[in-house]
């Protein structure tokens, strides 16, 4: 695994010369794409675009605003307007700082995170969280939100292994050629994962997914026969198969089921299975391929 030093940037942060940034020595860029429901941030399609020339692997946040469900899923549903047809080997994030925010009960902040973070992973992005550790701590129940990647916020010489963090933003004061002409500031990260082997080969992003896995044909199979959720979780079942295969849910009301993505490690098919908040408490998915089925229960707890 190797380590990539990066930067994120906003309109405010003026003209970048992502030429000079890549020179630098700096591999990748998150980009702010939007915030609420209604404001799109003016640089992020030049952003993209010229970051992407100049060799940097590119991803996009979106700052919350939302106080509901309903605000999440408008906040969602305009985000993934404006990066329609985006390609990014970077995560999508979403930023959960604004104060308005934090004034939430844990448990109503964690569904709206959780709600936003749903539904533009369903839409086929790579979705991930950014937090500081007060509000990993203080205002999110880690245990719904770690399923997302976290882009850990904290500006210290080392990171904190109280959160495994896949991004971590550790200074907002550096100083990068290429941006405020190298005497400004602007934050500085590093990355953990491969992220563009990891969401090219699952067809993340919009980019195509990657051809099937080459493996000899073998039963279809499930990595798992039963299990236990929360509502507002989500459980990624890995169908091993060769071919893309069909999901049918019986229990509509109780749990939500993806289209199948291809494992990008080669082991066949991901579907992310959704708990809600269901009158019943029990449901299945039939998984299909070819002339073969298989089932899985869900309880949602």
């Amino acid at each position: 695994m190797s380590t990539r030093k990066g930067i994120d940037v906003y309109n405010g942060t003026g003209k970048v010369d992502w030429k000079l940034v890549k020179e630098a020595g700096y591999d990748f860029a998150m980009i702010k794409s939007s915030e609420g429901h209604t404001l799109a941030d003016r640089s992020m399609s030049e952003n993209l675009t010229n970051a992407a020339a100049a060799g940097l692997h590119t991803g996009v946040y979106h700052w919350m605003h939302a106080v509901t469900t309903e605000e999440a899923a408008k906040e969602a549903e305009f985000f993934l307007n404006i990066i329609r047809g985006c390609k990014m080997e970077y995560p999508v994030a979403l930023d959960v700082e604004q104060d308005t925010i934090l004034r939430l009960p844990r448990d109503r902040l964690t569904d709206i995170v959780v709600a936003w973070c749903n539904q533009v992973r369903q839409a086929g992005y790579y979705t991930a969280v950014y937090a500081n550790l007060n509000v990993l701590r203080n205002h999110l129940d880690w245990s719904r939100i770690k399923q997302f990647d976290l882009w850990l916020a904290q500006y210290h010489t080392q990171m904190s292994n109280e959160f495994p963090a896949a991004i971590w933003q550790h200074s907002s004061t550096g100083r990068v050629p290429g941006v405020k002409n190298g005497t400004g500031d602007v934050d500085l990260n590093l990355s953990f994962k491969e992220y563009p082997e990891i969401i090219r080969r699952g067809g993340f992003n919009n980019f195509p997914a990657a051809a099937p896995p080459e493996q000899a044909d073998s039963p279809l199979s499930l990595d798992t026969s039963s299990k236990d959720m929360t509502p507002g979780e989500v459980y990624t079942v890995l169908a091993r198969c060769k071919e893309k295969p069909e999901v049918t849910v019986t229990g509509r009301d109780v749990i939500r089921a993806s289209e199948p993505r291809l494992d990008a490690k080669g082991r066949g098919w991901l579907i992310d299975v959704t708990a809600l908040k269901p009158p019943v408490r029990h449901a299945h998915i039939q998984v299909r391929s070819k002339d073969e089925t298989a089932n899985c229960n869900f309880n949602v707890l």
